[in-house]
């Protein structure tokens, strides 16, 4: 068997890849979520026993640091009544850390912890409480070093030749060592996994990260008898070995990507495994960790399919908070993001922004997990921080469980490096993640409903269709098929808005066929890259065709350079009667960067142009068109990209005002408030809850900044549009305070005097 030809179905697993020097989202068919569907696991509703989920307010308790390590001092009973003081419904207690907490396992204890049974005592202290427990089993985490040295040498990974596991500390205490599937370690897991469920009460289990080769150095291989004769056994294969990544040979390198594929499907078989033992004793959420949205992309969709939930650990802002969890919630799977992340083991540091954080994570339907909680055990004082926010969810959970984000404007995640080279330091990059997180961030800025959402949408028709809008922000390839669904969902009503270089790329090659991941442990394949085509591939629909300028035009071009923030910028201008109307940002220039140069075709609109001076016609910058019962606008520059690193409020106007003129009804509400107040609208059945957040402090804040003070929001002024055929009543307020109703006839306007950290307007719709 050729090395190369190896597993080549896992090719449709692989969604992110770096191509020929641009790194870009491709969007392939065949992702997880329809893997899921095929397994009948697919994108659904969290089924009513799972609604909890939503309105978590999690306490985590590592075995890592504090309280477990260098000492033991670890009080179940103290985090039980800190829990219950603050409004915290779920804990998260770990079985293992550098040691296990539990007894009647295969794996070492704490040296001070002799008899103690560290998750029954949780179980006793927080059940009467009311609290749910979750308990935490490492998944291929590595363990303290004197377990996998003298305890349980037969679980290392070998990481060279007649070596050991590799070493590296991990929080405080002893060094930690690496650990291997393939070997008896696998039976000593699955082991713990059923006595776990088995033998304790609890509601839930979570697991680390389902990832093969995990904390491994590179080239990512063990060398442990396991590995050794399972891979020879299945590939008929050794397994190589240099000191030196340099000195693979092409063949062993392609070896090395062959081993990867076998471990993963390996680890894959493992998870099988554990699923069934879970859902054998406890019908209850499984739940692991993707650490961050951009995993999604790469993730082996057999994982997510035997999931219910994910855990986020990063997120730099409130943006990418709000745009991970709705990300997340579109797919159907439940996700609880770690707040105060940069908190220390045992100092509470905490300010505003862990609570805003709280917020903005339950107003998108996501359970906000506090890290290194147990500082708050002995930090009394700075209990606030988290009782104020978890008592308005704790009183109305009934307004978080079962929820979904109303299906508004959908915009496309992506992401990628530059897609066009940079001649000035000075001026905003374009990339596609800048581009999607920029089209985002307008919409919530200026209080568009707005959702983002996973590429495979496009390969779905009825989830497609459930949307007003899609926005494709520089998404630089598209499949035949997300093409021709495109083209229906407009056809028969939908709106698209198209910007800069989208759908101007070709991949050429065949997929990358391992989870990113791997990619940075090993020797990635030769990767398929994008090529730049002579036309769009949504040229039916955008109408329009990339342009090469000649003459005086390119020399116009030129000489207003967009690549330098000046006087010679070129700008958009909107058009006299153009089909837009008279909007915000009629008569004004809009500045321009990266533009791409297009001509009209038949059948198009020009509305704005890119203009050199005042009103120098030079190119056409903003482009409608009709299709079927759709509309579609196309967008010539990447306002989106620059709008997300200057904050220009004129670039978020042109980008709204073209949603709305594309979607084929109006918003379902509109807040008159600055964009500081965001906002999300969450459905179930009869119930809408309108959602606001106050992010008027560091709104563009850095991660983990910690913030003392919040500006109020003051004479906030909500239209609710009343759904065709329905009417709105029951009114009511999530934090009880004054406000003024009333009937507009097509809508309800409230009017809120003041908005301090949250506000949330429930509302019910009859039929």
């Amino acid at each position: 068997m050729s090395l190369e030809n190896y597993h080549p179905s896992r090719r449709q697993f692989l969604k992110t890849a770096v191509l020929g020097g641009v790194s870009a989202s491709l969007i392939q068919p065949n992702g997880w979520a329809e893997q899921a569907q095929a397994s009948g696991r697919g994108i659904r509703a969290l089924p009513p026993h799972m609604r909890w989920l939503q309105s978590a307010r999690v306490f985590l308790v590592d075995a890592y640091a504090f309280p477990f390590t260098p000492d033991l001092e670890f009080d179940a009973q103290a985090l039980a009544e800190t829990m219950a003081d603050v409004k915290a419904n779920v804990v998260r207690m770990a079985t293992m850390g550098k040691y296990a907490t539990i007894q009647g396992v295969a794996f070492s204890r704490h040296p001070q912890q002799g008899k103690r049974d560290l998750l029954a005592e949780t179980v006793a202290a927080c059940k009467p409480r009311g609290i749910r427990v979750v308990p935490y089993v490492s998944t291929m985490h590595k363990l303290a070093w004197s377990m996998v040295t003298r305890d349980f040498p037969q679980y290392a990974h070998v990481s060279r030749p007649g070596g050991g596991p590799a070493r590296s500390p991990f929080g405080s205490g002893e060094d930690h060592g690496t650990v291997c599937w393939n070997t008896p370690y696998r039976r000593a897991y699955l082991d713990l996994v059923e006595h776990v469920v088995r033998d304790y009460e609890i509601d839930g289990v979570y697991f680390d990260s389902w990832m093969a080769c995990y904390f491994w150095p590179r080239p990512g291989t063990c060398y442990c008898d396991g590995c050794r004769k399972g891979f020879a056994a299945s590939t008929g294969l050794e397994i190589p070995f240099h000191e030196k990544l340099s000195d693979y040979t092409p063949a062993e390198q392609a070896a090395i990507r062959r081993y990867h594929a076998w471990y993963q499907d390996r680890m894959v078989g493992v998870l099988g495994e554990v699923r069934r033992i879970v859902k054998r004793h406890r019908d209850i959420p499984l739940i692991y960790n993707i650490n961050n949205p951009e995993r999604l992309m790469g993730e082996d969709p057999r994982v997510p399919a035997q999931m219910d939930a994910f855990l986020y650990e990063r997120s730099q802002s409130m943006l990418h908070r709000a745009e991970g969890v709705s990300l997340a919630r579109a797919t159907g799977l439940a996700v609880w993001p770690y707040v105060s992340s940069r908190l220390t083991s045992r100092v509470a540091a905490g300010g505003l922004n862990v609570q805003q954080d709280i917020f903005a994570t339950a107003m998108f339907g996501g359970g906000p997990i506090v890290y290194s909680a147990y500082q708050f055990v002995r930090r009394t004082n700075d209990r606030e921080i988290l009782r104020r926010p978890f008592s308005i969810i704790a009183r109305h959970e009934d307004c978080f469980q079962g929820v979904e984000n109303y299906r508004c404007v959908a915009v496309v995640w992506g992401s990628g490096g530059e897609t066009e080279p940079v001649r000035h330091k000075e001026r905003p990059v374009t990339t596609v993640r800048s581009s999607t997180l920029g089209a985002f961030a307008a919409c919530i800025r200026r209080h568009i409903q707005v959702a983002s959402v996973l590429p495979d949408l496009l390969d779905d028709p009825a989830r497609l269709g459930r949307y007003k809008v899609v926005y494709l922000a520089g998404i630089p390839h598209l499949t035949a098929r997300q093409i021709r669904n495109l083209r229906n969902f407009v056809a028969t009503g939908g709106g698209l808005i198209v910007s800069h270089t989208a759908s101007l790329w070709r991949q050429e090659g065949p997929p990358l066929d391992r989870p990113t991941h791997l990619f940075q442990l090993g020797f990635a394949p030769t990767a398929p890259r994008l090529v730049r085509q002579k036309h769009f591939d949504l040229e039916e629909l955008i109408r329009v065709r990339p342009e090469t300028l000649a003459g005086e035009r390119a020399a116009l071009v030129e000489k207003h350079t967009s690549d330098h923030p000046g006087f010679q910028d070129l700008y958009l201008r909107l058009r006299p009667n153009s089909p837009l109307g008279n909007v915000s940002w009629s008569g004004r220039l809009v500045p321009v960067f990266d533009c791409q140069h297009v001509t009209s075709l038949d059948g198009a609109v020009v509305a704005a142009d890119i203009v050199a001076g005042e009103s120098q016609a030079v190119l056409p910058g903003v482009v409608l068109s009709h299709h079927g019962k759709g509309r579609v606008a196309y967008i010539a520059p990447a306002l989106e990209s620059v709008f997300l690193q200057t904050n220009l409020r004129l670039l978020a106007d042109v980008i709204t005002n073209l949603v709305a003129w594309a979607s084929p009804e109006p918003m379902p509400f509109t807040v008159n408030a600055p964009d500081g107040l965001i906002a999300n609208l969450t459905v179930r059945d009869d119930l809408r809850v309108l959602h606001m957040t106050n992010w008027t402090g560091n709104k563009l804040e850095q991660q983990g900044l910690n913030e003392n003070w919040l500006a109020p929001v003051e004479n906030v002024r909500v239209h609710l549009r009343k759904p065709s055929g329905r009417r709105i009543e029951q009114v009511a307020l999530l934090v009880e305070t004054p406000f003024e109703q009333k009937d507009l006839g097509d809508a309800v306007e409230i009017v809120l005097p003041r908005v301090e950290a949250y506000q949330a307007i429930r509302f019910v719709c009859p039929g």
